[in-house]
C-alpha cells in the first residue's frame, strides 16, 4: 500500500498551523474516496401508508337560481303503436227474411160484397183494419191464415183516424201482434227507435187480383211522420208500394214490430200513409167499448 506519511510529514513541516489542518482534511477525503467500494443493490420498496383523510370543508352559500330558459322546439311525433286485437263480432242486425214469412199469418183477408181489404190480428178475437174498408157494414167475412171464412162483427170505428176494430165470433189460433210500448227501446245497452225517418219497413196486405189466401209483401222506408189537424192524428208516410186490397194491412219494421195500419192505397206510386201505433193506442179503448164516430 502506498504510504502517505512522508508526504504529510513534509507538508506539515512546510505549512503553518490552520492551512495545514485544511490540507490534511482534503487529503483525508481523497484517501477515503480512493478506498470506497462499489455501490450496492437497491433494497426492496417499503410499504405505502396512506395518511388520514382530512376534514371536509363547509359548503359555501347557494348562489341565485338563474331564470328559466325559453322552451325548446316541439319534437317529432312518436310512431303509431301496434293495433290491438280485434274484438268479438257483435250480433248481426235482423233482416226481414228472419220473420216476414211467418208475420204474414197475422194479416187477414176481409171480404164484403162491395169491398175487399186486409186486417191485422191483435188478439185471438180482435182484428184492426181501415174504417173505409168496412164502411156501412156491421158484419164481415174474414179469412184467417188462408182458412175458410168466418163471421166478424164491426165493433167500433173512427172515420177521422180511418180505423176500425172487428171481433171474431170465436177465438181463432194463430199469430197475433202487439202494439209497441214506446217508440224508444233499449237493447244491448243502446237506444234505438221503433219508427223514425229513413227506417226500413215492410207492408203486408192482400191484393185480390193476385191471391186471397196469401198476402203480398212490399218494402220501403219511412219518409214522413206528422200529425193531421184538426185532431192531431199521428200519421206516417212510406215509399213502399201498395194497391187496392192492401188497405187495412200492417206496417212492420226489421225487428218485426207492428207500426200501424195502412189507410191509403195507390197504383204502386210509393205514396202510402198509415195510422201510427201511438194513435192506435189512443183510440183502441174506445173502439173496444163500441165507439162509432
Amino acid at each position: 500500500m502506498y504510504n502517505l506519511n512522508p508526504v504529510f510529514a513534509n507538508l506539515g513541516a512546510r505549512l503553518p498551523g490552520r492551512a495545514a489542518v485544511v490540507s490534511l482534511a482534503v487529503f483525508g477525503l481523497l484517501a477515503l474516496l480512493a478506498c470506497q467500494g462499489p455501490v450496492g443493490e437497491s433494497g426492496p420498496e417499503g410499504p405505502a401508508v396512506s395518511g388520514q383523510q382530512g376534514v371536509q370543508g363547509e359548503a359555501g352559500p347557494e348562489g341565485d337560481r338563474g331564470s328559466k330558459g325559453d322552451a325548446g322546439p316541439r319534437g317529432f311525433p312518436g310512431f303509431l303503436g301496434p293495433r290491438g286485437p280485434e274484438g268479438l263480432p257483435g250480433e248481426p242486425l235482423p233482416d226481414f227474411s228472419d220473420f216476414i214469412g211467418d208475420m204474414r199469418g197475422a194479416v187477414t183477408f176481409i171480404n164484403l160484397r162491395f169491398s175487399q181489404g186486409s186486417g191485422v190480428r191483435i188478439s185471438s178475437t180482435e182484428i184492426l183494419t181501415a174504417a173505409h174498408v168496412v164502411t156501412g157494414a156491421s158484419r164481415v167475412d174474414v179469412s184467417v191464415a188462408g182458412g175458410s171464412y168466418q163471421r166478424a162483427t164491426v165493433t167500433g170505428y173512427d172515420t177521422g183516424r180511418d180505423l176500425a176494430l172487428l171481433t171474431l165470433e170465436s177465438p181463432t189460433p194463430g199469430l197475433n201482434v202487439g202494439l209497441p210500448i214506446s217508440n224508444q227501446v233499449f237493447a244491448d245497452l243502446s237506444l234505438r227507435f221503433v219508427e223514425d225517418i229513413g227506417i226500413e219497413v215492410a207492408l203486408i196486405g192482400f191484393v185480390p187480383e193476385i191471391s186471397i189466401t196469401s198476402p203480398v209483401v212490399t218494402f220501403g222506408r219511412i219518409g214522413g211522420l206528422w200529425n193531421i189537424r184538426p185532431g192531431n192524428h199521428a200519421i206516417g208516410q212510406v215509399d213502399a208500394a201498395a194497391t187496392n186490397g192492401m188497405s187495412g194491412g200492417g206496417v212492420f219494421n226489421k225487428f218485426g214490430e207492428f207500426l200501424g195500419i195502412v189507410i191509403t192505397a195507390s197504383s204502386f206510386d210509393g205514396n202510402i200513409r198509415y195510422v201510427r201505433f201511438e194513435e192506435i193506442k189512443e183510440v183502441i179503448g174506445a173502439l173496444r167499448a163500441g165507439s162509432k164516430s
